[in-house]
C-alpha cells in the first residue's frame, strides 16, 4: 500500500493535474455540472444531435465532483483532481480485491500496477472523464462481491450490487457486472450455497428497479434516457444500413481484431505471470512459432525497405507516439502530424507482441473453462474461482456490448481491469503455479515499458494542453473574440458554443465553429497568419508550440488555402469509431 501511494504522488507530480482547461468530451459533463449546480436538473447526458442527445447516465460521476467542488470550489482543476482521487481510489479497490483473494503482495501490486499504468486509464485520470470513476466503482463492486460471496454475507454482496448500481448511475453499461454475478451464481458451485433464486431477486431490487427508475425519471424531466443514447440509437441505424450479416461481421472485427488485440496488448504483463502454463499448451507454441517467423521476415523486409506497413491506431487517446486526443484543426481536420511518429519497426513489434498476448489470454480462458467443468457440482473450499469466473464473464459481457454499439480505445478500461482480476485469481486457485523470479522479470519489462510511454506521453499532452489554454485566454481576454467566431478545438467550441441542431458550415471545422476569426493549431497553416505562439516541452519527440492564427490579409496567401473534406456533423464523429 505504501508503494502504491508512493508511485501515485510521483506520477501526479511529474503530470501536474494543475490547469483550468478542458480534455476530449469532458466539456459536456462540465457543462452538465454547472447545470445541476445552478438549476439542480440533470439536462441531456450527452452532446449529440437533437434526436439522439443522450449519453451516460453521468449521476454518480457528477454528484463525485459536485463533492469535491463543495469542499474546494468550483474550478476545472478540482474536478480533475476528483477524477485522480477516484483513479487512487479505484487502484486501491484492485489492490484489496487481489489481497482479499489471497494474492502474495507482489502479485497484487503487479496486477494493480499493470492498471494504473495503463496508457489509457492513466491517461483518463487526469480528464473529466467518467471512464476512471466508472472503472474504480466496478472495482470496489467486484471487491465487496467477492468478499460476500467468500463470507457468505448477503448483505456484503448488497453492498458489491450497490456499487455496480453507482456504475451504472455513471455509465449504463455497469450493467455488465450484475449480469455477470447473476450467470456466476447459476455456473459456480458457489451459487448454489448462496441460494441462486434469492441472488436474482437481490439484484433485481439493488441494482435492476433503481435503475429502470432513474432512466424513467431523466424520461420524466425531459432529459435524455437510455433509449436515446447515441450509441443505441447508432446501432440500429449500422443495422438498418448494412443488413445483418454485414452488421454481425462489424462486431466480430471490432470484438477480435480491435478489442482483444489492444486489452491483450495492455494487460500483457499478468499475462506473463502465467508463463509456465501458456507456454505448455502445443496449440500456443505452434502459434507462436508461426508468429514470430512472420513478424521477423515482415521486420527484416520493413527494416530493408522491401516493404511498407500502415501504422494504424483505434481513435481516440493512444496517438501515433504520444497521447491525445489533438482535437484541432490542424491534427485532426486536416490530419497534418505535429508530433514525431512511431518508428514502422517498432509499430510492427508492437502488433507482433499484440497477437502473441491474444494467443496467451485465448490459452488461459479455456483454461479457466476446464477448471469450471471440472469442478462443477461440488462445493470449493475457497471462492477465487468464483472471481475468476466473475471478473471473466464481467468483461466478456462488456466487450460483446462495445462490439454491437462501437467504442474508442479508452472504453476498454473496465475490461483490462477485470481481465487482471481473473487472471491473478486464476493464479490463486493453482498456488504451485506462481511465476519463478525470470518470469516475474520478463512481466516487469514491457509493465515498466509501459508506464514509462503513460507518464511521458500524458506529461507532454497536458503541457500542451497549458498552452492551448493560454492561446484561449488570449483570444477571449485580450483580443475580445466570441468563441463561436473562432476556431479554438473541439474542447473550446464544445463549451462555449454546443448547439444540438448546429448545421456545420463548409470549409470549417465540424465543432460548431460559425466564423473562422482566429484558428488555434499545433503549427503554422498556409493561407494564414500566426498572431502568437506559446512553447511548450516534450519528453517524447521534440518541442511544441500551440499557434494562434488569422486568415491572411494577403489574397495570394489565401488562394492556397487548405482544403478538406468536412466531417458532416458531430453525431458522425461520435460514432467514427466503429467503422
Amino acid at each position: 500500500m505504501v508503494i502504491l501511494v508512493g508511485i501515485w504522488a510521483l506520477v501526479v507530480v511529474i503530470v501536474n493535474p494543475l490547469g483550468e482547461f478542458m480534455v476530449n468530451d469532458d466539456w459536456s459533463y462540465v457543462k452538465a455540472l454547472e447545470r445541476l449546480r445552478s438549476e439542480g436538473s440533470l439536462g441531456p447526458t450527452g452532446w449529440g444531435p437533437a434526436w439522439a442527445r443522450g449519453g451516460p447516465a453521468l449521476l454518480t460521476h457528477l454528484l463525485w465532483g459536485w463533492l469535491f467542488t463543495a469542499f474546494a470550489g468550483f474550478s476545472l482543476t478540482t474536478l480533475r483532481l476528483a477524477v485522480v482521487a477516484a483513479g487512487f481510489l479505484g487502484s486501491v479497490a484492485m489492490l484489496g480485491t487481489l489481497r482479499a483473494a489471497n494474492a502474495p503482495p507482489w502479485a497484487a501490486l503487479f496486477g494493480t500496477l499493470t492498471l494504473v499504468l495503463n496508457p489509457l486509464f492513466f491517461s483518463q485520470t487526469f480528464t473529466f472523464m467518467t471512464d476512471v470513476t466508472f472503472t474504480s466503482l466496478a472495482a470496489f463492486s467486484l471487491w465487496f462481491l467477492y468478499a460476500g460471496v467468500r463470507s457468505g454475507k448477503k448483505t456484503v454482496i448488497a453492498l458489491g450490487l450497490l456499487f455496480a448500481l453507482g456504475s451504472i448511475l455513471t455509465r449504463q453499461i455497469g450493467l455488465v457486472i450484475p449480469a455477470a454475478f447473476i450467470l456466476a451464481c447459476w455456473l459456480h458451485p458457489r451459487g448454489k450455497a448462496l441460494g441462486r433464486k434469492h441472488m436474482v431477486g437481490l439484484v433485481a431490487v439493488v441494482t435492476l428497479i433503481p435503475w429502470l427508475a432513474f432512466e424513467y425519471l431523466l424520461f420524466r424531466v425531459g432529459s435524455t434516457p437510455l433509449t436515446e443514447h447515441q450509441a443505441i440509437v447508432g446501432v440500429w441505424q449500422t443495422l438498418v444500413h448494412r443488413g445483418l450479416p454485414e452488421y454481425l461481421n462489424l462486431v466480430y472485427g471490432r470484438i477480435v481484431h480491435a478489442a482483444l488485440i489492444y486489452v491483450c496488448a495492455l494487460i500483457s504483463p499478468v499475462l506473463i505471470l502465467s508463463y509456465a502454463e501458456i507456454a505448455a499448451n502445443r496449440a500456443f507454441r505452434y502459434i507462436f512459432t508461426i508468429l514470430t517467423l512472420g513478424f521477423l521476415i515482415i521486420e527484416g523486409l520493413l527494416i530493408g525497405g522491401a516493404v511498407d506497413l500502415q501504422v494504424a491506431f483505434l481513435p481516440n487517446v493512444i496517438t501515433d507516439f504520444g497521447i491525445g486526443p489533438l482535437l484541432l484543426k490542424d491534427t485532426y481536420i486536416l490530419g497534418i502530424k505535429r508530433l514525431s511518429g512511431i518508428p514502422t519497426p517498432l509499430y510492427c513489434a508492437l502488433v507482433y507482441w499484440a497477437l502473441v498476448s491474444v494467443v496467451a489470454w485465448a490459452v488461459l480462458v479455456a483454461g479457466s473453462v476446464t477448471r469450471l467443468v471440472r469442478v462443477r457440482g461440488k462445493l470449493e473450499d475457497s471462492a477465487a474461482g468464483f472471481l475468476a469466473l466473475l471478473s471473466l464473464l464481467s468483461g466478456l459481457l462488456y466487450l460483446f456490448i462495445i462490439g454491437l454499439t462501437g467504442f474508442h480505445d479508452r472504453y476498454l478500461i473496465p475490461v483490462c481491469m477485470m481481465f487482471i482480476i481473473w487472471s491473478i485469481a486464476e493464479k490463486v486457485r493453482e498456488p504451485d503455479t506462481y511465476p519463478t523470479l525470470p518470469a516475474l522479470i520478463a512481466g516487469f519489462v514491457p509493465l515498466l515499458l509501459m508506464g514509462c510511454f503513460a507518464v511521458s506521453a500524458e506529461h507532454d499532452f497536458m503541457e500542451m494542453k497549458r498552452a492551448q489554454k493560454q492561446a484561449h485566454d488570449y483570444l477571449i481576454h485580450d483580443l475580445r473574440a466570441d468563441p463561436c467566431l473562432c476556431d479554438g478545438g473541439m474542447e473550446f467550441n464544445g463549451y462555449h458554443c454546443y448547439k444540438p441542431d448546429f448545421a456545420p458550415v463548409a470549409g470549417l471545422s465540424w465543432w460548431w465553429v460559425s466564423q473562422e476569426n482566429y484558428v488555434v493549431t499545433l503549427g503554422p497553416l498556409r493561407g494564414y497568419e500566426v498572431v502568437r505562439t506559446y512553447p511548450f516541452h516534450r519528453y517524447l519527440g521534440s518541442d511544441g508550440a500551440v499557434h494562434l492564427l488569422m486568415p491572411s490579409r494577403n489574397p495570394k496567401s489565401n488562394s492556397g488555402r487548405n482544403v478538406f473534406v468536412q466531417r458532416s456533423s458531430p453525431q458522425i464523429m461520435s460514432l467514427e469509431a466503429t467503422r
